[in-house]
């Protein structure tokens, strides 16, 4: 009667979900005591069990083999991430400094569509693209510019005006 006991307390210990890994014990730990009382039932018993948990250390080992690999691949995630947003930042620098280029050149492009002759300002500027025009126009003393855009088509005048107005919101 103890033996089956024994047994069946060693069977629920494998179908319990909370039971710990196999780790520290032995197979020998985990069986009764073979003795020559023993019957056919127990036997078969023994190697069920013995079957069970050479399948769960097999299992147990196939996780921890996932789990090494799981982590080495979170770490090569993370260093891409870190590439990544290294490159996101040098990408926003250089778009930044661009910018600032390109305003600076539109200034100076003001500047010399100032003093030109305003038939002839206008005239240039409504060949150039449209935002381009508006940020020259932008950057010049705006008696100078109001009198480019009345040397200008009323409509070319009245769209540049619109996108300046825009602009400015």
């Amino acid at each position: 009667m103890k033996k089956i006991a024994l047994v069946l307390t060693l069977l629920a210990s494998f179908l319990v979900p909370s039971y710990q890994p196999l780790r520290g014990e032995t197979q020998s730990d985990l069986m009764p005591p073979e003795g020559e009382t023993s019957t056919v039932e127990e036997r078969r018993i023994r190697s069920s069990i013995q079957k069970e948990v050479a399948r769960l250390r097999q299992k147990e080992k196939l996780l921890e083999m996932k789990e090494m690999e799981l982590k080495t691949l979170s770490r090569e995630v993370d260093k891409k991430l870190a590439e990544m947003e290294k490159a996101r930042i040098a990408l926003t620098e250089l778009l930044q400094e661009k910018r600032q280029l390109e305003n600076e050149k539109a200034k100076a492009l003001s500047k010399i569509y100032e003093k030109m002759d305003p038939p002839k300002a206008a005239q240039l500027l409504i060949n150039l693209d449209k935002d381009l025009a508006v940020t020259i126009i932008e950057g010049m003393n705006s008696k100078k510019a109001g009198k480019v855009l009345n040397n200008m088509k009323p409509k070319v005048a009245a769209t540049l005006s619109k996108s300046y107005a825009s602009l400015e919101k």
